[in-house]
């Protein structure tokens, strides 16, 4: 017997971020920077985790806007950063690259992702949407937990559209052939790309906020701070 009355759910589609939504990219970043630092003899502190992750933070936000490219970002992160920590003779190219190799292997997921994925596959059709890097996103999903749970993914690197852009929305919903979005919605932890991005593709949103923080913003139809809330909108009338 199904737990849930089918005749009451109200999305057949699920647009899934990726970072900070399912994987725990918090700890895949500070995983990552740790050894690319070792692997150029510069020495890891949590100060300069902090730092770094500030500045990387900047620059995506800086690419929603269109103030800088997906190419410069990857190398201008590192230069930023060890322009600040005094050291001048690093290669910003092979930074990112060893950067972005450990990122692809560092699989990590939220407690509870896994089977919050499982059990909404039963129901929907699920798509991760992420702005990510085509290297680190490709490498982690092909590794992950939840690779045969997800239906397709779609990296804006890719797609040469980025989230909030109604184009990443239309570009997404004509290759997986849904017309009606009435029965779409995007689950993220994004105000400015997930939340805006699924306001200007006409679907419902929902933020999910890992820190249990709610806030007040007309951008989200539904807040949730724990996965299984999920399934009470999922379900309902």
């Amino acid at each position: 017997m199904n737990k849930y009355d089918l005749a009451k759910q109200r999305f057949d589609v699920v647009l899934l971020d990726a970072d900070e939504t399912i994987f725990d990219f918090k700890k895949a970043e500070a995983h990552s920077f740790k050894l690319m630092l070792e692997s150029f003899g510069i020495d890891y502190t949590e100060e300069r985790l902090a730092r770094y992750s500030a500045i990387n933070l900047s620059l995506w936000k800086a690419l929603e806007r269109g103030d800088v490219t997906r190419e410069r970002l990857k190398t201008l992160r590192f230069e930023q950063f060890f322009s600040e920590i005094g050291v001048t003779d690093i290669d910003a190219v092979a930074v990112n690259d060893c950067y972005l190799t450990n990122l692809s292997n560092s699989t990590f997921m939220i407690d509870g992702a896994e089977e919050f994925v499982k059990e909404l596959h039963k129901y929907c059709r699920i798509y991760l949407a992420t702005n990510g890097l085509t290297k680190a996103q490709t490498g982690r999903f092909s590794q992950s937990a939840v690779k045969d749970d997800i239906d397709g993914v779609f990296i804006s690197e890719q797609m040469g559209f980025a989230k909030p852009d109604k184009a990443y929305f239309d570009f997404i919903f004509k290759e997986i052939g849904t017309e009606d979005r009435s029965r779409a919605i995007i689950v993220g932890d994004s105000l400015t790309s997930d939340m805006q991005g699924g306001k200007n593709a006409g679907i419902k949103t929902c933020l999910y906020s890992r820190s249990g923080d709610v806030v007040e913003s007309d951008l989200c139809d539904y807040q949730i701070t724990d996965y299984n809330t999920f399934f009470d909108i999922l379900f309902s009338k």
